[in-house]
Order: structure tokens, then sequence, then C-alpha cells
């Protein structure tokens, strides 16, 4: 049993229900701002790819600051859940200055 969770909590499904039940809040202001961001960067697409490849899903992620947020692997693959809870780690701690055009 121990095994199959460990399996399971690896997979992007098994870490954005776990990241449900232990979700932390994102105030007003920031799902505004990320709401905003959203639209501007991928009109609303998770699953949305730009810059020839090098910016992927909902927030338009590089790899490198994909994984600066404790993402890994594609972040266009990831939960939109898990993508919002990592563009806020994002705009929490650096501002919106990775998103220079819809920050």
């Amino acid at each position: 049993m121990k095994r199959r969770f460990a399996n399971w909590a690896g997979t992007y499904e098994g870490r954005a229900t776990i990241h449900r039940v232990n979700s932390r809040h994102i105030p007003q202001w920031g799902k505004q701002k990320l709401a905003s961001i959203a639209w501007c960067e991928s009109h609303n697409n998770p699953r949305a790819v730009g810059g020839g490849g090098a910016y992927r899903g909902l927030y338009q992620f590089g790899f490198s600051t994909w994984r600066v947020v404790g993402g890994f692997g594609d972040p266009a693959a990831a939960p939109r859940s898990e993508q919002t809870w990592r563009a806020w780690l994002l705009l929490s701690k650096h501002g919106s200055g990775h998103w220079p055009v819809c920050g």
C-alpha cells in the first residue's frame, strides 16, 4: 500500500490532490492578479505553448522558472491548480517581473 501511494503521489494527479488537501490560501488580490496574467499570457489555456516551445502552460513558465518554484516536468502537463499555486509562489516571492508584458 505504501509503495502504491508513493507511485500515485509522484504523478501530477496525485500531487494535485495532495496539494488540494494541503492547500494554502491565495489572497483575493493575488487571485485577481493571477487571473489577469493567465488571460494575457495564454488566454486561460493551461496547455498553451509559446515562444517556440520555451514558455509553457497557463502562466507561460520557462522550464528553469518552473523548477525554481518547485515544479518538475513540463509545466503545460501540470494541472491548472498546480500551475496557479506555482505562479502564486513566484508572484508573492519575486513580484510580477517574470511577466514583463502581462505582469
